[in-house]
């Protein structure tokens, strides 16, 4: 029960930090010379798909852990571990809340995008670590399996790809 109310907190973090994020993106387009990769034209307008699983910042890495039948004590571990990582980081939240709340009123600055990008640059650092602390208290059997999803998922996330990009080719210029 308390596992998910942490996973619940984490995934609402994950949507409020691509909320931010969203933000932190320039409200004009940015002049160019005209040539725009196919990649820019495919992804302006559309939302950010995915972020409420994991998004962003790599919330959605543990939901592997869901299969694990992890212990009483690696269940306490991992909690401790992620309040642990969520005191951490909550300065850098705090602020980076601050200069969402800067972009809207229209006083951002470059330097503001430089430090809000800084920010999200540790947050996911940070989440990083938190990923392999968590690791560290799996059994090898337990590694196996984590490993075994993570290579599942990356064959899933891959062949989306595969299937874009050939939409991609596909479409009539």
């Amino acid at each position: 029960m308390f596992l998910r109310r942490i996973l619940t907190l984490l995934i609402t973090l994950t949507l409020g930090f691509g909320a931010i994020a969203y933000g932190q993106q320039p409200q004009t387009p940015a002049k160019d010379s005209g040539i725009r990769g196919e990649g820019t034209r495919q992804r302006e307008g559309r939302s950010h798909e995915g972020m409420g699983r994991g998004g962003r910042y790599g919330f959605g890495k543990f939901r592997g852990m869901r299969g694990l039948n992890l212990t009483d004590e690696q269940r306490q571990q991992q909690r401790a571990i992620v309040e642990r990582h969520l005191e951490r980081i909550k300065p850098q939240r705090e602020e980076l809340f601050k200069l969402g709340e800067k972009r809207a009123q229209g006083d951002f600055t470059a330097e503001d995008g430089a430090r809000a990008e800084a920010l999200r640059h540790e947050i996911h650092n940070s989440m990083k670590s938190v990923q392999t602390e968590i690791e560290n208290i799996l059994t090898s059997e337990q590694r196996t399996k984590l490993e075994q999803f993570k290579t599942e998922r990356k064959a899933r996330h891959d062949e989306i790809l595969k299937r874009h990009q050939e939409r991609r080719e596909n479409v009539p210029q």
